[in-house]
């Protein structure tokens, strides 16, 4: 599997919140992504922003999804948004639209971190929709030039399994070049879950 980190459910982040940051030692490789996605978004809010999200879900004591083989709970039941409002004394309505907009920001700090994190892959697929993938393609230097690269015969794959993908070696300069060419056409970074030792 891979990232792209294109659509991202906010409050399903926000519920494992705690859970994330309280069992860092037995986390998945999968969560350490979460994670690090979400850890390197929080920061990026307001004072107010964090505070209201932080006291609805974070300050949760109610736990959920309990994950017997590693004795954890993996997320949190996030506090009713009427007993958060009557507790700061606010109308619901005010208080929704103030919680909803903090989500959005943090969806929106989400969504330029995870391009940030798949551009500094070092390994990734491409792809040009959620089911085919780049399985082969011809990348070559100008001979002429050390800024130009030609692109072509690109098979795509349904993509169900990694052996069917192509991996790019975005360290070598080359293939970087034409990978900034494919996502002219509208192809997509997907980041390789490899060896992963992030938080």
């Amino acid at each position: 599997m891979g990232r792209d980190y294109r659509d991202i459910r906010v409050q399903y982040y926000l519920r494992r919140w705690r859970c994330l940051e309280e069992n860092r030692d037995k986390l998945r490789p999968y969560e350490i992504e979460q994670g690090k996605l979400l850890f390197n978004s929080l920061p990026k809010l307001s004072k107010d922003e964090l505070k209201i999200l932080k006291e609805k879900y974070y300050d949760s004591e109610n736990v959920s999804s309990y994950d017997s083989n590693r004795g954890i709970y993996n997320s949190r039941i996030p506090i009713n948004d009427q007993v958060r409002a009557d507790q700061l004394n606010l109308e619901l309505s005010d208080y929704r639209k103030q919680r909803q907009m903090a989500e959005f920001e943090l969806e929106k700090h989400m969504l330029e971190v995870g391009k940030l994190i798949i551009k500094s892959e070092e390994k990734i697929y491409l792809k040009i929709n959620h089911f085919l993938y780049i399985k082969s393609v011809d990348i070559q230097a100008v001979a002429y030039s050390d800024y130009y690269v030609t692109v072509s015969d690109i098979v795509l794959t349904h993509g169900v399994m990694c052996d069917d993908k192509q991996v790019f070696d975005m360290t070598n300069e080359v293939i970087k070049k034409g990978v900034e060419r494919l996502e002219g056409y509208g192809f997509i970074r997907e980041a390789v879950d490899n060896e992963l030792n992030y938080i």
